[in-house]
């Protein structure tokens, strides 16, 4: 094992785990508005999937619950935490918050599975310029169920295009267990399209690190979509206000036993993990205080035309 690799991957997990508890926090004492979708639970996905990434060749886009996919990426605990509250200094100005973020090749809105009909068009056009790099999209199993996220893999199929399709199936599409309203497999859908289909559940973040570089390689050099579908679990609600009366004790009992966080914690040594808990919390404090004093957008200045 790679105590060095994992200790970097369980401080970024560490990171989003304390952040999303954060916000958690702010919005049950009032001090955010609007709605907040967290991915406490499925911190290793984000981070093992991540950690392969070109940002100046490849391609990101993420989901409604996507805090934890820009922090794997970026880290920037500050810009996240000041969009969330609506700040000038938001990732992009506060004007997106929680659902909306745009940070580099990086895009995300709040559709259900909404951005995978832009990530295949992005694909196609690095196909048909010639250009180097991926599309790595994330969606929920929800998302699954909607006729733009099927119309997206036929096309994905159909052109063969370089795209990583994630799934991050955390059993529940809002408060619905996924398997009470789905026909059929998510795997029969996706070989039905011509795409090479994974599974894999998401229990341990060097597995996820080292199953995901397979794939990527794989994609970089064939140009060909593949779809890897990540069995997980949010532990937490589905937004803020949710109080998870549908969720199934088997269930909750065996994901809260096998938190990949913990995991991961346990393989560490404990000064080592101290170290981190302590220098994450710092950041993560340090950064909603400054957002907390960051400035509103000036109202006047978002009435100017843009060049």
């Amino acid at each position: 094992m790679n105590l060095d690799l994992l200790a970097r991957f369980y401080e970024r997990m560490f990171l989003i785990r304390t952040f999303e508890q954060t916000v958690e926090a702010y919005f049950a004492r009032g001090q955010m508005r609007g709605t907040t979708h967290g991915s406490i639970g499925q911190e290793a996905i984000a981070v093992g999937v991540l950690s392969h990434v070109h940002p100046d060749e490849d391609f990101v886009t993420g989901t409604h619950r996507s805090h934890g996919h820009f922090l794997a990426l970026t880290g920037r605990v500050f810009e996240l935490a000041s969009e969330l509250m609506g700040k000038k200094t938001g990732v992009i100005h506060g004007r997106g918050g929680s659902q909306h973020l745009a940070f580099g090749n990086f895009l995300t809105n709040g559709i259900t599975g909404g951005m995978l009909p832009s990530a295949v068009g992005v694909a196609l056009a690095k196909k048909l310029k010639g250009e180097p790099g991926v599309v790595i999209s994330f969606l929920g199993d929800g998302g699954m169920n909607e006729g733009h996220t099927l119309e997206a893999l036929n096309l994905a199929g159909a052109f063969q295009t370089p795209n990583i399709f994630v799934l991050e199936n955390n059993h529940y599409a809002m408060s619905t267990v996924t398997e009470r309203v789905t026909g059929g497999t998510f795997e029969s859908r996706v070989r039905g399209f011509g795409l090479p289909y994974v599974r894999h559940r998401a229990l341990d973040v060097l597995e996820i690190h080292r199953l995901f570089g397979e794939i990527y390689q794989r994609v970089r050099e064939t140009r060909r979509p593949v779809f890897l579908e990540f069995e997980t679990y949010r532990l937490c609600g589905h937004s803020k206000s949710d109080k998870r009366e549908y969720v199934v004790p088997e269930l909750e009992a065996y994901w809260r036993e096998n938190d990949p966080l913990l995991r991961a914690r346990r393989a560490l040594p404990e000064e080592t993990v101290r170290e981190i808990e302590e220098r994450v919390r710092r950041q993560v404090a340090e950064a909603f205080r400054r957002a907390e004093e960051a400035p509103f957008p000036d109202p006047a200045e978002e009435l100017k035309p843009r060049p």
